[in-house]
């Protein structure tokens, strides 16, 4: 009768793989976009997957008119918006990846529950 219990080799090339997989995925978040738009669209930025800002556009009739003040605060509220707006595309995107990469691993046991803890490793919500 063969014995049960796990294959530390298996479960290794899991291991391996998940890690893999989590980093093409961390490379293509990097490449992702958000774009906002404040001021009734007068001011929209965008940032890329690792905050950094690629692109501001501030609409000719706003410089026009003069208000240098009002230009920072709404150039500082479209960045703060497009910032939380690229987040929430990582945050679902890493949820689905715990969830994804965790189903593929039910040859683990009960190990309680696992997409629960890599969501809160990977600060996202609960797979």
């Amino acid at each position: 009768m063969a014995q049960q219990g796990f294959d530390l080799n298996a479960i290794m090339r899991q291991a391996q793989a998940l890690q893999k997989t989590f980093e093409e995925n961390k490379a293509k978040l990097k490449k992702e976009t958000a774009s906002a738009q404040v001021g009734g669209g007068m001011v929209t930025a965008t940032v890329d997957g690792e905050h950094v800002v690629k692109e501001i556009k501030i609409a000719p009739e706003l410089v026009e008119d003069g208000d240098v003040s009002a230009i920072e605060d709404l150039v500082v509220s479209a960045v703060n918006a497009a910032n939380a707006e690229i987040e929430k595309k990582i945050n679902a995107n890493m949820a689905a990846f715990a969830g994804n990469a965790l189903g593929g691993m039910g040859g683990l046991g009960n190990l309680g529950d696992m997409g629960d803890l890599l969501g809160k490793f990977l600060g996202g919500p609960k797979a």
